[in-house]
């Protein structure tokens, strides 16, 4: 670990981490306070078992740790409290906190305090974030490393042997919430309502988006898609830095159709300007796939292609995902989709405008429960429901070879632990399926 990063005293400060998690946020926080000499206190309403994945990983850390609940006296007597992005603001933890001026930050934050500015590419976005900051890292090749996608901790980056060019990371709304500082190059991929069951409005949203730009100064970058939100939103925060507009959508014809033009445009730019030649980017593009739970072909069976979508989880991302699959496939196969799930308090036009896609383009539907689901099916032309996940599949196979993909569109959190776990279970029912 690198000594510019070494706090004097540190043993004497106490870190409360406030939610472990699962997907390698707090555990990388956990770690990387422990290995400084701090005293760290983990509180998580998960159970020990529940939380086992991110246990083994600190197996051996002095961290205490409080399973089941969060508790008062223990914000109390933080010096320090990193917030997990499932705990917001209105946590009453958290007033409690403030009340008490113990100061509160987040990974995002602490990279943004900690890391060289000048060599990070910050990328956000509602959709395509994560392709987006896994090509943009392809491109530039063996000198950059990716850091905040999925599973990937912030803190990863100080542990690394060899100091990297560029640090390309992800940000998510959650984690743009405390930082006060942000990068040199900023990019943001798309923006529209998502998560509107933590954020009061659509405009607080996505003025918590634009943090990722508005602490930018002159001399800084800004990749901006070119919508009109972005425009929008944009203008309202009077950035200062320079600004490049992204709408060209390129015609690459090397490349997985599963990685969405718009993130090709993006890394593309982002590649270009930074000095990597055309050439290498091209040879470089035709070797990369989106990740995981994007598009993703998962199983060929019975005659059907089995695609998992899990990560559209709002309408807009849905939309974006029907259109490319539609696109590839259809007319020369049939498609079904599988959606539905529980609202995150998404603006009805925009459930009206997925419902409008679907009846568009004549894909067969099969519907989930859950809330959301029960606010999309009265603007449906036809549709059928499924009891589970399970249910779902069956039904599915029945109707007719060609592609069957999950396309949720909604959050997963009334029937799985989160997303990825609704995949699981997706490939699990399709496993269960008997070969003809």
């Amino acid at each position: 670990m690198r000594e510019k990063f070494f706090v004097k005293d540190s043993a004497r400060h106490s870190v409360l981490i406030l939610g472990l998690g699962i997907h390698g946020g707090g555990v990388g926080a956990a770690r990387f306070f422990a290995h400084l000499g701090m005293r760290v206190l983990v509180t998580d309403l998960k159970t020990k078992k529940e939380l086992s994945s991110s246990l083994r990983v600190l197996k051996g850390l002095p961290i205490t740790y409080v399973f089941g609940k969060h508790r008062m006296e223990d914000i109390e007597q933080a010096d320090l409290i990193i917030k997990n992005p499932g705990v917001p603001d209105s946590s009453i933890y958290i007033k409690k906190a403030k009340k008490l001026k113990i100061p509160i930050t987040n990974d995002g934050a602490l990279f943004f305090a900690l890391a060289p500015r000048e060599h990070v590419i910050a990328i956000t976005g509602t959709k395509g974030k994560t392709t987006t900051a896994l090509l943009t890292k392809h491109l530039l090749g063996s000198n950059a490393i990716s850091i905040g996608t999925p599973g990937i901790s912030f803190f990863d980056y100080f542990y690394t042997k060899k100091e990297p060019q560029w640090v390309v990371a992800e940000f998510s709304s959650f984690d743009l919430e405390c930082i006060k500082n942000t990068a040199h190059i900023a990019v943001i991929t798309s923006l529209f309502p998502d998560h509107l069951n933590r954020y009061h409005s659509f405009d607080a949203y996505a003025k918590t988006k634009m943090r990722l730009f508005t602490f930018q100064e002159k001399g800084d970058i800004a990749f901006l898609w070119q919508s009109p939100t972005i425009k929008k939103y944009a203008t309202l925060s009077k950035l200062k830095s320079k600004i490049i507009w992204i709408n060209n959508i390129p015609i690459q014809k090397n490349i997985s159709w599963r990685v969405a033009p718009e993130a090709i445009a993006i890394a593309t730019s982002i590649a270009k300007h930074i000095g990597i030649p055309s050439a290498t980017i091209s040879a470089r593009l035709s070797k990369f796939d989106a990740p995981p739970g994007r598009l993703e072909i998962v199983a060929k069976k019975n005659n059907c292609t089995f695609i998992n979508d899990t990560t559209a989880t709002n309408p807009g991302s849905a939309i974006h995902s029907l259109s490319m699959l539609v696109e590839k496939f259809s007319p020369a196969q049939n498609i079904t989709i599988i959606t539905g799930g529980e609202d995150k308090k998404f603006p009805r036009v925009d459930i009206k405008n997925y419902a409008r896609a679907i009846n568009k383009y004549r894909v067969n539907i099969i519907i989930l429960p859950g809330s959301f689901s029960d606010m999309l099916t009265p603007l449906l032309k036809n549709y059928q429901r499924a009891r589970s996940m399970s249910d779902a599949i069956k039904k599915a196979t029945t109707i007719k070879s060609g592609i069957v993909a999950l396309v949720p569109g909604a959050a997963s959190f009334n029937s799985y632990k989160n997303e990825f776990d609704r995949a699981k279970h997706f490939i699990r029912a399709i496993q269960t399926i008997k070969s003809l």
